[in-house]
């Protein structure tokens, strides 16, 4: 019983060592569980840098009247990064511009629903592209769709009317009569009509169009008091809601301060009467004058000189274009003016942007130009660019 009793203690003193290795496996855990903690934060917190880099900073979508969009938004990136993977708005892409924060244009391809980008050591890079996969129609009604996951804008086309709308603007006004939204992040859906007349906004454009053209008139000089006296009645109609009436008198006080413009014109006082008298006999007599020196001169040296204006000389800017081509039309020669002043050449997306044009009367533009041996077309990757020829080129 005594051996028994002594085995019994035995067992005792056994749990306290069982107990010792428990705690250097809980010291061992405890090591270890720091290590863990760590590895998750950093996994944590690289998703949420990788995150932060491939949310765009800016983002502005410019609606055009045959329903694509242009879309032009900037993200930083990781300029350690050689390559970088951002997703785009649309299936479709066209006209893809990448550039850095400097402009340089920088390498992409188009991957499904991504857009995959040599960085070259680029810390921002912006993005333009067209697509036609965010606008949907139904009957005469656009609409709209985006998830965006940051505030965003939205420039609409001419003559624009709104008809729905799922969320609470940020912010509205009107520029160069075009309606541009402020629109929160998140899902979102903007509805709206194309030319509808006698509407509230389309009322508040004819006036303020009308009332422009009468300042500028009337800052040339020229009194309106008819176009002025229309334009109150447009505004009365369109205090009493008669939106489709206060268009009318709008246009109609627009084409009166017109005719005003013209008749004022046309109606010569009598001060300047004696003025042009005197200019006349002036430019009569300087004529023959100049007449008798130049016959002298021929004369005396019994030369005429044909070649004195070398055609290396002649520069190709959009004066000398213009006497080459007055034939251009007035849309043209803005287009080829815009091109000028970037120093010859741009792209064609920087054309749409500038002139809101529908990717298709754009290039019918550049073509019709290219015609007339005016511009040449250069594919770069996915971009067009066009280019003024030289002056000498088009003499030839």
């Amino acid at each position: 019983m005594h051996q028994e009793y002594q085995m019994i203690e035995i067992q005792e003193v056994l749990p306290e060592g069982i107990l010792f290795v428990r705690i250097n496996h809980i010291l061992t855990t405890m090591v270890r569980a720091p290590v863990v903690a760590v590895c998750f934060l950093l996994l944590t917190l690289s998703s949420f840098v990788q995150y932060a880099m491939g949310s765009p900073k800016s983002l502005d979508f410019t609606i055009y009247a045959d329903g694509t969009t242009h879309v032009l938004y900037q993200t930083d990136v990781d300029s350690q990064s050689p390559d970088f993977i951002l997703n785009v708005y649309g299936n479709n892409i066209e006209n893809l511009v990448v550039q850095d924060g400097n402009g340089t244009l920088l390498s992409s391809k188009v991957n499904a629903s991504t857009i995959s980008v040599a960085t070259l050591g680029a810390s921002t890079i912006k993005v333009d592209y067209d697509t036609p996969d965010l606008i949907s129609k139904n009957g005469k009604t656009w609409t709209f769709r985006m998830d965006s996951p940051i505030d965003y804008s939205m420039l609409l086309p001419k003559n624009t009317v709104i008809v729905g709308m799922n969320v609470s603007p940020l912010g509205m006004q009107v520029v160069d009569d075009q309606s541009l939204i402020s629109l929160p992040s998140g899902s979102s859906e903007i509805s709206y009509v194309i030319g509808v007349l006698g509407t509230s906004q389309t009322a508040t454009l004819a006036i303020q169009k009308a009332q422009d053209f009468i300042n500028t008139v009337n800052s040339a000089g020229v009194k309106t008091p008819m176009a002025l006296t229309k334009l109150e009645e447009a505004r009365s109609d369109f205090n009493q809601g008669k939106y489709s009436d206060a268009e009318s008198l709008a246009n109609l006080a627009k084409n009166t301060a017109l005719q005003e413009q013209q008749s004022a014109n046309s109606i010569p006082d009598s001060s300047s009467n004696n003025t042009s008298i005197y200019l006349l006999i002036g430019g009569i007599i300087a004529a023959t004058v100049a007449g008798i020196i130049i016959v002298k001169k021929i004369k005396s040296t019994n030369v005429i000189t044909t070649n004195e204006i070398p055609v290396n000389n002649v520069s190709s800017d959009k004066e000398t274009i213009y006497k080459l081509k007055p034939e251009l039309r007035q849309d043209d020669k803005e287009i080829v003016a815009f091109i000028s002043e970037k120093g010859g050449q741009v792209f064609e997306s920087e054309l749409r942007k500038k002139f809101l044009m529908p990717r298709t009367t754009m290039w019918r533009a550049v073509k019709r130009l290219e015609r007339e041996d005016i511009v040449e077309i250069e594919k770069i990757d996915q971009q067009n660019l066009i280019k003024l020829r030289k002056t000498e080129e088009n003499l030839e």
